[in-house]
C-alpha cells in the first residue's frame, strides 16, 4: 500500500512539474508586460479570442444541430430505436467536438481581422468603380470573404456527408437485397430519404455562388488585363456585366432549385446550372474577342479613364500625391561669389562616407573584442551653436564569443557610449574628426549625455542578471576595470519563484543555484530592440534599421514604423504592397528598456484603427519630447519605395503613361567609381534647399532617363520641423544634358589627370574606394562632390580620405580637401571649414542655443505659437552673441 501511495505521490509531482514548465512561458510573459506596461496589448488577443469562441461556437453548433436533426428525421425509419438513440448520441458528441475546435482555430486564426473590421476607419478615398471607401477593401472585405468560404466549405461538406448517409443505407440495403441497385430506386429511395436536406443544401450552394460573384466583383479592382493595374475597359464592360447575370441567374437558380428539388423535380436544376456554367465558360471567349477586335486596336482610347485611375489611386497609396514639384534649370555659372553667398551648404558637403568610416570605428574604437559597432547613422545636432550633421554609432557589447555563464550574463551586460564625428570633416591623415571617442567618453561637444550605458540594443540577443554581487563590467582601463551597478528602472525581479521560473525557461539552473544573485537582482530580457518590439506588438511593421539619438543625458533607439496594404483599390503594388505609411516611431530607452510607440501620422487609418483595439499601446504626437522629436529621420525604406514607384507614376497623363516613353530611374548612387549598377539608396544630406531660409536635413534620390544616363530631376524628402514628410521634387529639363552620379563618375574616369592619379596609386599597392556622390543645387547651379579613399590592400587596414573631387558640370578637379578643391575650381580662397576652437564662453552660449532650439521645437509642435516666438527672438539672441 506505501508503495502504491509512493508512485501516486510521484505521479503527482511529474504532473506539476509538467505543469509548471508548460506554464513557464506564460508566466514570464505575463511578468514581462506587465513590468514594460504593454500587459492590456498582451491580453487583447488572449480575451478577443475568448469573446470570440463562444459566439462561434454556438453558431457552428446550431448550424449542424439543424442539419443533422433534419437527416436524423429523414432516415429514423431505417433504425431501430436503440441504434437510433446512440446515434443521436453521438452525433451530439460529434457536434460539440467539430463547434469546439472549428471555434478554438477560427477564433485563434481571424481574431485580427474581426477587430480591424468593428474598427474599422475611413481613408477618405473611394474607388471609382462602385464608390466605396478604401476602408471596405483593407477592413472589411478580407473577412467577408472568409465568411464565404467558410459557409462554402461548411455546406459543400454537409452536402457530402448527406450523400455519404444515402450511400451506407444503400449498401446496408443491399447487403439484404442484392436487387436493390437499380438506379431508379435509388433515386426513389435517395428522394424519400434525404430529398429535402439534398435540395435545401443545393439550392445554398447555387445561391452561394451569386454571393461569390459579388465578391469577385469588387476583386475585379485589382485584375492585370488592362493597360495598368486595375479593371480595365474589357474587366468592367465584359467582365463585370457577365458577373451581375451570373449573381442574378444563380440566386434565381437557388429559389427554383429548392423549390422544385423539394417536389422531386430535377430538370430545373440541371437546366439553371447549365446556364451557370455556360456564362462561367462563355465569359473569357467574349471577353478576348472584345478586347482583341475592338479595345487593342484603339487601347489608349479606351483604357485612358481606367489609367487615370490606377495613377491617381497608386499616387495616393504610396503618399506621392502631393510632391511639391520645382522646375529646375541649372546654370553652367557657380563661381566664387555664389560660393561665399552659400558657406552654409558648402560647409556641410559631406566629404565623409559611412562605410570608411564604420571601418574606421571599428578599428579604432572598438577598444576591446567584446565591442562592436554594427551600423553607422546619420543625424544632426546643433553643436557649438551651429546645425551640423554628424556620423553616430553605438558601442554595443557583442558576448557571443564569451563562454563563461557568469560573466556572459552578469559582468559583460552592456555597451558603453557612442562614437560621433563630423560628416564635413577629416583630420590631416584623412580620418574622421571626432565629436566622441574613448572609454570613458570623451565628449568634445555641448551635447550632454550622462548615461552612456547600452543594456539595449542590435546585438544585445541574451539575457543579463543585474544588481549580483559580481559586479559588472563599466568600461576597461589600463589599470583596470571600472565597475557598475545597474542604476534603472528596467528588469523583472528575481524572486525564489522566478529564478525557478527562468531557470526552466533558459534550461540553466544556475540562475537558480547562483550565490552571487541577491534580493536586489533583476533580469532583463527581450534586450534585442528589434525581437522586442516584435514581441510587443507582433502585428506591426517594423524598420530594420534602428538609429540612436542622444536627448537629456540618455540614448535612445528610434525605430521607424509602417502600416501597409496589400488591396488598396486601384494602387499598382509594390514589392507585394499598394499602401504604405510612416504612421508611428517606436523609441526605446538603451538603458531602462522602456519602450513608447508614438503616432507620427494621424491621418492614416490603419494605425488609428490598431490604436482602438489595442488601447494604451500608442501615445499621441504631442506626448514626444520635443529633444527627441527633433532628430526623427524620413526612414530610407519608405523613400526608396517612394521613389522607385514614383519613377513611373510621375506621368500624370494617361496617354503618356501607355506608352511609357518618360519613365525615370534612380541613378546608382555606388561607392564604385566603375559600377554602372544601380544602387538607388537615399543620401542624407544637410543643405538650405532653393527658396528656403534656413538649413535642413533632407534625404536626396537622384533619377535619370530610363534610356538615357542624364540626370532629369531630384527628390528631397525633408524632416526639420512642420516640414517633417514632407516631398519635394526639382525637375530638370529633358532638353538639357545634366551629370547624374552615373556620368559625374564617367566625367571622373574620363578625366587625364584624376584617371592617372588612380592609376599611380593601385599600381603601388594601395586599394582606391570611392565614398558617396553628393550632388546639391547651390541657387540656379549643381556642384558634384566624391571623396575618395586610400587603404593598403591588405585585410584590417584603415582606410583614409586623401582627395575631394568637386565639380560644377563643366570642369571637374581632384584636391586634398575641401578648401583647396574650391579655390582650384572657383579660385575661392576663404576657408570654408574653419579650424579654429571655441572658448568655455562660447561653448556655454552654444549649449543655450541647444536648449533654445529644443523648447521652440517643442512649442512649435503644440501649437503655441507666442512661446515659439519668444523662443525664437532668444535664439535669434543667443546665436548674433556667438557671432561676435
Amino acid at each position: 500500500m506505501k508503495k502504491k501511495q509512493f508512485l501516486i505521490l510521484i505521479g503527482i509531482l511529474f504532473m506539476i512539474l509538467a505543469l509548471i514548465i508548460s506554464s513557464t512561458k506564460l508566466i514570464i510573459d505575463i511578468e514581462w508586460f506587465q513590468e514594460v506596461g504593454y500587459i492590456k496589448v498582451y491580453l487583447t488577443k488572449m480575451l478577443a479570442v475568448l469573446k470570440l469562441m463562444g459566439p462561434l461556437f454556438l453558431s457552428c453548433f446550431v448550424l449542424i444541430y439543424l442539419l443533422s436533426k433534419s437527416i436524423l428525421i429523414s432516415i429514423e425509419k431505417e433504425f431501430k430505436s436503440e441504434s437510433l438513440f446512440k446515434l443521436r448520441k453521438a452525433v451530439l458528441v460529434f457536434n460539440i467536438i467539430i463547434s469546439f475546435i472549428i471555434s478554438i482555430n477560427a477564433s485563434v486564426k481571424y481574431w485580427y481581422n474581426i477587430l480591424l473590421f468593428t474598427n474599422s476607419n475611413l481613408f477618405n478615398y473611394k474607388d471609382p468603380i462602385f464608390n466605396i471607401d478604401a476602408s471596405f477593401y483593407i477592413f472589411k472585405l478580407p473577412l467577408i470573404d472568409i465568411i464565404y468560404n467558410f459557409f462554402k466549405d461548411i455546406l459543400f461538406i454537409a452536402l457530402i456527408i448527406t450523400i455519404g448517409i444515402y450511400v451506407f443505407i444503400s449498401l446496408k440495403k443491399y447487403a439484404i437485397n442484392k436487387n436493390y441497385m437499380k438506379f431508379s430506386q435509388h433515386l426513389k429511395e435517395f428522394k424519400e430519404i434525404l430529398g429535402k436536406q439534398a435540395a435545401t443544401l443545393v439550392s445554398m450552394l447555387i445561391f452561394l455562388i451569386g454571393i461569390g460573384y459579388i465578391l469577385k466583383s469588387f476583386y475585379i479592382l485589382y485584375s492585370n488585363n488592362g493597360g495598368s493595374f486595375g479593371a480595365s475597359f474589357t474587366d468592367i464592360n465584359i467582365t463585370l456585366n457577365f458577373y451581375k447575370v451570373i449573381i442574378i441567374v444563380s440566386i434565381i437558380s437557388s429559389i427554383i432549385a429548392f423549390i422544385m428539388l423539394r417536389r422531386n423535380k430535377f430538370k430545373p436544376l440541371i437546366f439553371f446550372t447549365g446556364i451557370i456554367l455556360f456564362l462561367i465558360i462563355i465569359q473569357p471567349l467574349i471577353y478576348n474577342i472584345v478586347y482583341k477586335f475592338f479595345v487593342k486596336p484603339n487601347e489608349i482610347e479606351y483604357e485612358s479613364p481606367y489609367i487615370s485611375y490606377n495613377i491617381d489611386a497608386t499616387n495616393e497609396g504610396f503618399n506621392i500625391n502631393n510632391i511639391e514639384e520645382k522646375d529646375f534649370d541649372p546654370g553652367m555659372d557657380l563661381n566664387s561669389t555664389k560660393i561665399k553667398n552659400n558657406k552654409q551648404i558648402i560647409s556641410n558637403l559631406k566629404v565623409n562616407s559611412p562605410g570608411p568610416v564604420l571601418n574606421f570605428y571599428n578599428q579604432v574604437q572598438e577598444i576591446r573584442s567584446y565591442y562592436k559597432f554594427l551600423d553607422i547613422d546619420t543625424d544632426r545636432y546643433i553643436i557649438d551653436g551651429k546645425y551640423t550633421q554628424v556620423f553616430l554609432a553605438p558601442r554595443e557589447i557583442e558576448t557571443s564569443a564569451i563562454d563563461n555563464w557568469q560573466s556572459n550574463h552578469m559582468v559583460y551586460t552592456h555597451g558603453y557610449g557612442v562614437v560621433m564625428s563630423k560628416v564635413n570633416k577629416v583630420t590631416d591623415e584623412g580620418q574622421p574628426d571626432f565629436l566622441m571617442k574613448n572609454l570613458p567618453t570623451e565628449n568634445l561637444t555641448n551635447i550632454y549625455l550622462k548615461n552612456p550605458r547600452i543594456y539595449f540594443g542590435e546585438v544585445t540577443n541574451d539575457y543579463a542578471i543585474v544588481n549580483t554581487s559580481s559586479g559588472e563590467l563599466d568600461f576597461p582601463k589600463e589599470n583596470g576595470d571600472t565597475n557598475y551597478k545597474y542604476d534603472d528602472k528596467g528588469g523583472i525581479k528575481l524572486s525564489l519563484f522566478n529564478r525557478i521560473l527562468f531557470s526552466l525557461r533558459e534550461q540553466n539552473f544556475k540562475i537558480l543555484f547562483s550565490g552571487n544573485i541577491t534580493n536586489e537582482s533583476k533580469i532583463l530580457i527581450n534586450r534585442n530592440i528589434l525581437e522586442r518590439v516584435k514581441k510587443i506588438a507582433p502585428f506591426l511593421e517594423y524598420d530594420e534599421d534602428p538609429y540612436m539619438v542622444i536627448n537629456e543625458g540618455k540614448l535612445y533607439w528610434v525605430i521607424d514604423g509602417y502600416t501597409t496594404a496589400n488591396n488598396f483599390p486601384y494602387s499598382q503594388p509594390y514589392g507585394g504592397i499598394n499602401y504604405i505609411r510612416n504612421s508611428f516611431k517606436v523609441v526605446i530607452d538603451a538603458s531602462s528598456g522602456e519602450t513608447n510607440y508614438y503616432i507620427v501620422d494621424e491621418k492614416d487609418p490603419i494605425v488609428l484603427g490598431y490604436s482602438k483595439i489595442f488601447r494604451g499601446l500608442f501615445k499621441n504626437k504631442e506626448e514626444i519630447p520635443s529633444g527627441l522629436q527633433s532628430h526623427f529621420k524620413y526612414p530610407k525604406k519608405i523613400f526608396d519605395i517612394q521613389s522607385n514607384v514614383l519613377s513611373t507614376y510621375h506621368i500624370k497623363d494617361p496617354k503618356e503613361f501607355f506608352t511609357l516613353e518618360d519613365v525615370w530611374e534612380v541613378s546608382s548612387n555606388s561607392s564604385d567609381a566603375k559600377e554602372s549598377l544601380n544602387n538607388n539608396e537615399g543620401l542624407y544630406l544637410v543643405t538650405q534647399l532653393p527658396g528656403e531660409k534656413n538649413e535642413e536635413m533632407v534625404l536626396f534620390n537622384y533619377f535619370n532617363m530610363k534610356s538615357k544616363k542624364n540626370m532629369i530631376s531630384m527628390l528631397g524628402a525633408r524632416m526639420d520641423g512642420e516640414n517633417y514628410g514632407k516631398l519635394v521634387l526639382f525637375k530638370f529639363s529633358p532638353e538639357k544634358t545634366i551629370y547624374g552620379p552615373y556620368l559625374f563618375r564617367n566625367q571622373i574616369l574620363q578625366d587625364p589627370y584624376i584617371s592617372q592619379e588612380i592609376s599611380l596609386w593601385e599600381g603601388k599597392g594601395s586599394k582606391v574606394e570611392y565614398g558617396e556622390t553628393v550632388i546639391l543645387p547651390i541657387e540656379n547651379s549643381l556642384i558634384y562632390m566624391l571623396p575618395i579613399y586610400l587603404k593598403a590592400d591588405v585585410e584590417k587596414t584603415i582606410p583614409e580620405m586623401k582627395r575631394i573631387i568637386l565639380s560644377d558640370g563643366k570642369k571637374i578637379v581632384m584636391e586634398e580637401n575641401l578648401n583647396k578643391a574650391l579655390e582650384s575650381l572657383f579660385n575661392y580662397k576663404e576657408k570654408i571649414i574653419n579650424e579654429n576652437t571655441i572658448n568655455e564662453e562660447q561653448r556655454e552660449t552654444s549649449i543655450e542655443i541647444q536648449d533654445l532650439y529644443n523648447k521652440a521645437i517643442e512649442s512649435q509642435t503644440k501649437g503655441n505659437w507666442a512661446e515659439y516666438g519668444e523662443y525664437i527672438k532668444k535664439l535669434g539672441e543667443a546665436i548674433e552673441k556667438l557671432n561676435k
